[in-house]
């Protein structure tokens, strides 16, 4: 598979245009899963040219109804499709809130009687693209750990609560219509839908190193009414608990997909690119290097392919979890550092494909947390 990928018959034979990626395909994978990948795939590279039209293919294929239970009017296709989209999401390269809104709808959809009765308007707007979902900040970890940053005390008068604190960064090429909130405070932890614009709260946008658009969120005592509080405390702990390994598995899908760009970018670099006199893949060097990164890559994807699987059938333990974003987010680190190295100099333009997956793997992979934290929860959590 690694030699068909450098170079067709492992001699750099072929040329770019004709040799097939073997590295973007799961050979296990069925016929219809092959077929639906291949619709995403298609219309992310035919209208995702920019974050709104890749957050428009996304809602005109339906990836909002793949991750929504039918008593919600979804597809309830499993995790292995939804990880599935976030992989070619991220091959995409746009900065779309795509694991914020995955996370979001993850848990409004599994409020049951809890839900505030605006929450199904909010579905449905989702639903149709109209409203995109940012968690500001980190995800919560695979135990459903709340990440420090944003704190919550109650609020006496309204019911509600108060907000305080910063969260950053995240995806912001599409501006968010409302922020999920999760912050920590006296009673465990609080889960708060903010709409935009808010008083007290503040997205400010983050210096752009080549890897899209980013930003952060601000809060300023910033007062939520009680129908802004989906849970807190026991409850909280409770949903998290179970969207923390969802979270894990599509960040770690979407971590696949940026790494699997960088690859792509290289492999195109090594066959165009020519020293003494022939084409760099023909060089032993950079060949044997690119098919030990293509390898590291094939790994991370049937790890999340399996841990997607074991997701659906609920064996995915939080050890698990743990274990698999520290692998990708350390795969991808390391990759789209290589990818730089191959590239040479132009590698470090700003605004080439290379320098911006390096630049956002700087942070994507820190989503769910430290790799050296996530190796420590997977070696101490069952």
């Amino acid at each position: 598979m690694t030699s068909q990928a450098v170079g067709g018959n492992g001699t750099g034979g072929r040329g770019a245009a004709d040799a097939p990626e073997r590295w973007r395909e799961r050979e296990d994978e069925d016929s219809l899963f092959r077929q639906l990948r291949l619709t995403v795939r298609q219309g992310l590279e035919v209208d995702g040219d920019t974050p709104a039209g890749a957050w428009e293919a996304l809602t005109q294929v339906g990836a909002w109804e793949f991750a929504l239970p039918i008593g919600k009017d979804g597809l309830d296709l499993g995790q292995a499709v939804v990880a599935m989209v976030c992989e070619e999401a991220g091959n995409a390269m746009q900065p779309v809130p795509l694991t914020d809104t995955l996370l979001a709808l993850d848990l409004i959809s599994g409020l049951g009687p809890l839900a505030p009765e605006e929450t199904d308007g909010l579905l449905d707007r989702v639903r149709t693209g109209e409203v995109q979902l940012a968690v500001p900040g980190r995800l919560p970890d695979p135990r459903g750990t709340v990440p420090p940053g944003i704190t919550w005390k109650p609020d006496g008068d309204t019911g509600g609560v108060v907000l305080t604190g910063t969260g950053g960064p995240f995806a912001a090429g599409v501006g968010p219509g409302a922020l999920l909130v999760l912050a920590s405070g006296p009673d465990g932890p609080c889960v708060a839908l903010v709409g935009l614009p808010t008083e007290g709260v503040a997205v400010r946008p983050l210096r752009d190193h080549g890897g899209g658009a980013v930003a952060g969120a601000a809060f300023d005592e910033a007062r939520l009414p009680a129908g802004a509080v989906l849970l807190r405390g026991l409850a909280a702990e409770n949903a998290l608990a179970r969207v923390g390994l969802r979270a894990a598995v599509h960040q770690a899908s979407l971590l696949a997909g940026i790494t699997a760009a960088a690859l792509t970018a290289v492999v195109s670099r090594i066959r165009g690119r020519q020293q003494f006199g022939q084409a760099l893949v023909k060089h032993q060097g950079p060949r044997l290097r690119v098919a030990g990164l293509l390898a590291r890559l094939d790994a991370v994807r049937w790890a999340v392919g399996d841990a997607a699987r074991d997701l659906d059938e609920d064996r995915l333990t939080p050890g698990e979890a743990a274990g698999l974003i520290a692998l990708t987010a350390e795969t991808t680190l390391d990759v789209t550092r290589d990818a730089v190295h191959l590239h040479g100099a132009s590698g470090l333009v700003r605004d080439g494909l290379v320098a911006g997956c390096y630049r956002r793997a700087a942070w994507e992979a820190m989503r769910c947390g430290r790799p050296a934290q996530l190796w420590d929860t997977a070696a101490h959590t069952p």
